[in-house]
């Protein structure tokens, strides 16, 4: 089956004029249900004379993008390129076409029909400027939709020197909505793999018009990309940074709480499993851990992306697992979330299983996606909803 207007323009029903134009109206990829959990998606892309067109999307087993080796098909007599796949008919993914010459080289271009997000917070360039398709059974994320109507006022960067790491790095601070008095004690939340355009200042600007959230400062902290790795994959001296050197400036300069219930740790990826190591580690500071696809498979001496087939062998159980097992359970809140299509799935199965057979109190999600910005923007909502509340716990006015 074809798309309804891809025969058209392939018959000469409408021109390439016409069908461009019905791409930049309804949007693109075009989308026709096929069963009831399965629909037919089809790009389409203008690449011009000379240049094979293929798709990247980030589904799969691959951290980042995975590559469709399948060429976009040329539509005869006309300028454009078509793929159609078929799909589950609730993924949310970003995705981007990969151009190629004659001379081979591959250029990646988000789909000129379907723009980037508002939003650029990748800081790690493998998920950056793609394009993100929803497809009409994805679950809806409404706060993101709200939070790129109406973003938040930029912030400018402050700089913090760390004796620790011997080096600087930014530091965005956003305020959340309206006034409050110098006695203020706001509860915060630092956010690993911070840019100036991340959008968790405005979905939590979009929570905290609704009424959802307490008044909640987002902390944004830059991670330099050669540093990603030695710092996030469990590595004490960042996590004392954050503790030792991070939450002092932090008080000196804004009206923060000290209470650890009061503060989260999030991060995405290997930030995921930095938040929850350091708060692990840093319970009397950290009382709520969001850790979102977190690399929770990791350990010095395991073969990176060890998967489900690999468990079964005699291997050490990955770092953060083995340590959730070996503590005594500690007093915080854990928001969790992993896509169904990500082969870190497992791990943070069992990762949620230790959770649960410790007591901790935790909430555990999987979203039909990969390991992908597409899902963790919008579900940093429901994070927040979950460290901070505007009803206290108990269930009276916070």
């Amino acid at each position: 089956m074809s798309d309804p207007s891809v025969e058209k323009l392939s018959t000469g029903e409408w021109s390439p004029e016409r069908f461009r134009r019905h791409l930049q109206e309804t949007g693109t990829p075009l989308v026709e249900r096929v069963s009831a959990d399965e629909v037919e998606v089809t790009f389409a892309d203008e690449p011009g004379d000379d240049t094979t067109v293929t798709l990247s999307v980030v589904i799969g087993p691959r951290i980042g993008f995975n590559p469709i080796d399948t060429e976009f098909a040329p539509v005869a007599g006309t300028p454009f390129r078509v793929l159609t796949l078929r799909m589950r008919s609730d993924l949310r993914f970003s995705y981007v076409f990969v151009r190629r010459g004659p001379t081979g080289e591959g250029e990646q271009v988000p789909d000129p029909f379907n723009p980037p997000p508002r939003f650029s917070e990748c800081s790690v360039e493998r998920f950056s400027g793609a394009s993100v398709a929803v497809l009409p059974d994805a679950v809806p994320l409404p706060w993101l939709d709200q939070a790129e109507a109406r973003p938040a006022p930029a912030v400018e960067p402050a700089v913090l020197a760390s004796e620790l790491l011997g080096d600087e790095r930014r530091v965005w601070v956003s305020m959340p909505p309206g006034g409050f008095p110098d006695e203020s004690a706001l509860p915060f939340v630092i956010h690993l793999d911070g840019t100036p355009d991340h959008s968790a200042p405005s979905v939590r600007d979009a929570l905290v018009r609704a009424g959802l959230v307490r008044p909640c400062v987002v902390v944004l902290v830059e991670q330099p990309a050669l540093r990603r790795a030695e710092e996030l994959l469990c590595g004490p001296a960042f996590s004392q940074m954050l503790v030792r050197e991070l939450l002092p400036w932090l008080h000196h300069r804004y009206p923060l709480s000290r209470d650890p219930a009061d503060v989260a740790l999030a991060g995405e990826s290997f930030g995921g499993l930095c938040a929850g190591w350091t708060a692990l580690r840093h319970r009397s500071v950290f009382g709520n851990a969001i850790l979102q696809s977190p690399s929770c498979g990791y350990h010095p001496d395991l073969r990176w992306g060890t998967g489900a087939g690999e468990l079964l062998r005699r291997t050490p159980v990955p770092t953060l697992i083995a340590d959730f097992l070996a503590e005594e359970t500690a007093p915080i809140r854990i928001f969790h979330d992993v896509g169904e299509l990500e082969s870190s799935l497992t791990h943070s199965r069992w990762l949620d299983h230790v959770l649960t057979g410790k007591g901790y109190d935790t909430l555990y999600r999987e979203f039909a996606g990969g390991h992908d910005y597409a899902w963790w923007r919008g579900l940093l909502a429901d994070a927040l909803l979950w460290c901070f509340p505007l009803r206290s716990r108990d269930g009276g006015q916070a």
